[in-house]
């Protein structure tokens, strides 16, 4: 072959392939053009558009009448586009003293490969106006939802808090936080190659969907109610914490909860975890003798006793080598059971424990719920410990059966005490109430539930009659309430910490029902390491018997019909009168014999705690409305200086009395001079001391017109 025929076939061939590459090509530009076209416009369109997140409103939490417990507000978070920011370790210079942060941490944030970073998320008003100011191209403000709290600190424990993202992270926010949260929504503008918004670019909102509204079982106006004797209740007793639940004993539904000490919601995660802790159903604790109506009831149903059954009451006695005896190791003799209720005998009860035996007291235990959480919608619920019933010997029985060795949570007990003012019905213990989007329509209604019948009706009715008896005739006779009828029961429990009994270290609490014969709500008040007095029915009966009068009259409650008139036994004691309300009698820093002596003459009983002479601090506190018959606990024995620090209040102006209240309120002392009205004090108002420091107050009577 010649070479020109090879040269010739050759540059054919090769304008063959260029002919194939440019059809190729061409095709391939065609497609990308045209049939493509679309396609890639879209993906380099969605290749400059940058997204900001929009976060969805999340969903209020409402009381029972759709009054707002938890909402939001618009509050701003402060954000950088590192790609736009040229002096980065200028503009963290500038940034760190007003938001709080290291510079170091801020630029390197900002010089982070990405077109979006959060610097700090949702900043107080004076933050955003400072950052606005500086002017820094790259950092702005982003609009975001805050929780808003309408009344502050209000039912903090029961709301919980939710984190900058807007998920649950404690109480009913967590609970239902699916419900709550939303779908967050966000704002898509073009930017150019360089990260500049483009002048004519386009900017897509795309929305997101609100979260719904959790409508409670709580009524604001109850939990103002509890929220301030909780609070009473701790600066009285000068306790470590305290609680007050109030349920309708009917439905499980819970009206009120509200713990002491409270935390500040705004901080957030940033509050003391411990304080967020929602010890009513976290924390089990020794329920003491407001478990012995739980024993009573299971002896009754199971018929190891009846209600004329006689007990032998010596005031101790030994079971295995241990001694049980009563509070006042006083015996009672010859006694039925309304007698060792009244009384609390825990020589009665332990009688009763060993009677019923592991099988019984432990089927019971189980009946009220006593041996599983009762599922509440609240995070972090406990359960109580016992001794297991193959270990539990006739020592176990006993002590276990008015209440120690074992332990319950607070809503534990008050679901079982509330099972027997519902004629043995034991109901679920709950805080929602119904679920709604945000256009109002109904998504899922919460129905109360009843978990099982626990004892016969008759018989959960007589227990009722019982823990009557126990107001009316015997250790809660400071609970009682004008114009109703109230059931109840005291309860003071050794404290335990580390598994081991801490001595010195109580927990007093009363729990009850009204108005009997047809209770509508039980009320539990736990106060934890009372200081001076430490019997329940001292100092939780009185708060009681103040939460239960104010929850009825707010309920408009029918008052209690006259019991029934029946021959009095020649054993039994006169009935009670009704009570008469009187003053509580001013008694600090008078001497035992005048105390004892102005209570008398008040129509009050009084108790002496500690060894002085003079009485230093008293409960109820002077001036407080309280019945007759009822008891003052006198506190001879000052509180330990310095256990913690406390602000010297304003006196001037102020009564002998008034002043008293005032600075006993703060656990500190009083030294008078003078008489009539505080005119100077020594130290001033606004000092800063320990608890237990005594305050000097000058008195001096006014001056007369004319003289």
């Amino acid at each position: 072959m010649s070479t020109g025929v090879l040269q010739r076939r050759r540059t054919v061939a090769l304008i063959g392939i260029f002919a194939l590459v440019f059809t190729a090509l061409t095709g391939r530009m065609v497609y990308l053009q045209i049939a493509a076209g679309d396609f890639f416009a879209d993906k380099a369109f969605r290749y400059r558009m940058r997204p900001v997140p929009i976060q969805a409103d999340r969903g209020q939490i409402l009381d029972r009448n759709g009054y707002p417990l938890l909402t939001n507000r618009v509050c701003e978070s402060v954000y950088a586009e590192p790609i736009l920011i040229q002096n980065k370790a200028a503009a963290a210079q500038a940034l760190a003293p007003i938001l709080n942060m290291e510079p170091e941490e801020l630029e390197k944030r900002m010089s982070r490969h990405t077109f979006f970073e959060w610097l700090k998320r949702k900043v107080d008003p004076e933050v955003a106006a400072q950052v606005k100011a500086l002017n820094i191209t790259g950092i702005g403000l982003a609009p975001e939802k805050c929780r808003y709290y309408p009344e502050d600190e209000l039912a903090v424990h029961v709301l919980g808090i939710a984190n900058l993202d807007h998920q649950g992270i404690e109480g009913l926010e967590l609970t239902y936080n699916e419900y709550l949260k939303g779908q967050n929504g966000q704002i898509q503008c073009e930017y150019t190659a360089r990260g500049l918004p483009m002048e004519d670019g386009e900017c897509h909102v795309i929305y997101g969907t609100p979260g719904h509204d959790l409508v409670t079982t709580l009524d604001v106006n109850l939990q103002r109610i509890i929220e301030r004797d909780v609070e009473r209740a701790v600066l009285e007793t000068r306790a470590q914490r305290a609680a007050i639940i109030v349920m309708d004993v009917k439905t499980g539904e819970i009206l009120a909860l509200a713990q002491w000490p409270r935390y500040d919601p705004e901080l957030g995660g940033n509050s003391d975890p411990q304080l967020r802790r929602i010890f009513t159903v976290a924390d089990a604790l020794n329920p003491g003798s407001i478990f012995k109506p739980i024993t009573a009831a299971a002896a009754l149903d199971s018929g190891v006793i009846d209600r004329n059954t006689v007990f032998n009451d010596t005031g101790c006695m030994t079971v295995e080598g241990w001694t049980i005896c009563n509070w006042d190791r006083k015996g009672l003799g010859s006694v039925r059971i309304d007698e060792i209720m009244a009384k609390s005998s825990n020589v009665g009860f332990g009688t009763l424990g060993m009677w019923l035996g592991a099988d019984r007291f432990y089927e019971y235990h189980s009946r009220f719920g006593l041996d599983r959480p009762t599922g509440i919608d609240l995070p972090g619920e406990a359960t109580g410990q016992y001794r297991p019933k193959k270990d539990a010997t006739a020592i176990d029985l006993a002590v276990q059966a008015y209440g120690q060795t074992l332990t319950a949570t607070p809503i534990q007990m008050l679901t079982a005490i509330a099972a027997i003012a519902n004629d043995g019905k034991l109901m679920w213990p709950h805080l929602g109430k119904a679920i709604y989007d945000h256009e109002g329509n109904l998504v899922k209604e919460i129905q109360p539930r009843e978990v099982r019948q626990v004892v016969a009706p008759e018989v959960a009715r007589y227990v009722q009659e019982l823990m009557v008896g126990v107001v009316e005739n015997g250790t809660g006779k400071n609970a009682r309430v004008a114009g109703y009828q109230v059931g109840g029961k005291t309860g003071t429990a050794n404290k335990v910490i580390g598994g081991r009994i801490a001595q010195g270290k109580y927990i007093a609490s009363f729990v009850g029902f009204a108005p009997y014969p047809d209770p509508q709500v039980a009320v539990l008040i736990s106060i934890d390491e009372p200081q001076g007095a430490y019997y329940g029915g001292q100092i939780a009966a009185p708060i009681f018997g103040e939460v239960m009068g104010s929850v009825l009259a707010y309920l408009d409650a029918p008052k209690s019909s006259a019991p029934p008139e029946r021959k009095r036994e020649p054993w039994e004691p006169e009935p009670p009168k009704d009570p008469e309300p009187a003053l509580v009698p001013p008694l600090i820093n008078l001497p035992v014999p005048e105390a004892e002596k102005a209570a008398r003459e008040a129509g009050f009983a009084i108790t002496f705690i500690g060894d002085g002479s003079y009485v230093v601090s008293q409960f109820p506190l002077p001036g407080a409305t309280a019945y007759k018959g009822g008891e003052i606990v006198a506190n001879l024995t000052p509180p330990p200086p310095g256990s913690r620090q406390v602000t010297v209040p304003a006196l001037s102006g102020l009564s002998l009395h008034e002043a008293a209240r005032t600075l006993a309120e703060r656990g500190l002392l009083m030294q008078a001079e003078g008489r009539g009205a505080v005119y100077r004090q020594d130290p001033p108002a606004g000092t800063r001391v320990p608890t237990g420091t005594p305050v000097k107050v000058f008195l001096k009577l006014p001056e007369r017109n004319g003289r």
